[in-house]
């Protein structure tokens, strides 16, 4: 009997041994719960399947990716997305545990903020720079006249190497003369609290040169009947002149050139024109303007 018996104890004793050698878990089921969740709230996976298992890995789908150490599943784990999206979220049991599943998140992207509100409006601020006459003479004064909301600090850079400083209540009229006929580039500075600087060019020419008439333009060169078309005349000085619209009307200026004139045109036609200096002054131009019938 005991001869028998031995072969049947140590074979039954082998086949419990393998048996438990080849038990193994399996993950079986992954989930993810707020789906979907806001980007920087908690979101937590839970695996589920069968035991032993001793490790589960999970890729969370953001570049994160741990291998946790458990004893048993189900096992929960908790993480945060920091941006929104939609990712895969997989589960794989490690060691002595297999299978592997998967499944999607959506990450609501995080609110906008809220656009901040417009700086208010400066209560001290210039507005507008106003240099009279334009063009000016040499050795007579210029009138700059500074507007806006004061009362306001500020520099006024003349072009020439000469500045001023001024502060009162707007509007503020500063005078200043020029020596050399040249183009002037005039800045005007506000001190803080109040804004808004200003930068313009002053054509400053010899009262001894002769005054010259030098073209004419007219704007827009395509108009419709009845519209009033500008029409600049161009040169320099003081200068008296004619000019002949090609409608049958004319007129007579004197003016510092440059110079500008509105004409309305009420028949369609194409229309010549033409300025002409009277002396001293000099020079001649013609523009050619089309207008069209109103629709």
């Amino acid at each position: 009997m005991t001869i028998v018996l031995r072969p049947l104890v140590f074979a039954a004793l082998s086949f419990g041994a393998v048996a438990s050698a080849a038990q193994r878990g399996v993950v079986q089921g992954v989930s993810v719960k707020p789906n979907p969740v806001a980007a920087g709230a908690p979101v937590t996976v839970t695996a589920t399947g069968t035991n032993p298992c001793g490790a589960v890995f999970v890729d969370w789908g953001d570049g994160t990716a741990i291998t946790y150490a458990i004893y048993n599943l189900p096992v929960t784990q908790t993480h945060a997305f920091a941006a929104g999206g939609r990712f895969t979220v997989v589960a794989k049991g490690m060691g002595n545990c297999d299978g592997e599943v998967r499944t999607t998140l959506d990450v609501k992207p995080p609110p906008s903020p809220p656009t901040p509100p417009p700086p208010p409006e400066p209560r001290e601020k210039i507005a507008r720079v106003d240099m009279t006459p334009s063009p000016a003479r040499v050795r007579q004064p210029v009138a700059i006249v500074v507007a806006g909301n004061g009362p306001c600090a500020f520099t006024v850079d003349f072009g020439d190497g000469n500045t001023r400083e001024e502060s009162g209540a707007l509007p503020r009229t500063i005078r200043h003369t020029y020596a050399v006929p040249d183009t002037y580039v005039v800045i005007v500075r506000p001190d803080p609290p109040c804004a808004g600087k200003f930068t313009q060019k002053l054509t400053v020419t010899d009262a001894n040169a002769a005054a010259e008439l030098s073209g004419v333009t007219v704007s827009p060169v395509r108009a419709v009947a009845g519209q009033a078309v500008t029409i600049d005349v161009t040169g320099r000085g003081a200068c008296q002149y004619s000019i002949d619209f090609g409608d049958g009307n004319a007129d007579s200026r004197s003016r510092d050139l440059p110079d500008r004139v509105r004409h309305t045109y009420p028949a369609p036609d194409r229309y010549t024109i033409s300025v002409t200096a009277e002396p001293p002054c000099i020079g001649s131009a013609r523009a050619t303007l089309v207008v069209r019938p109103r629709r």
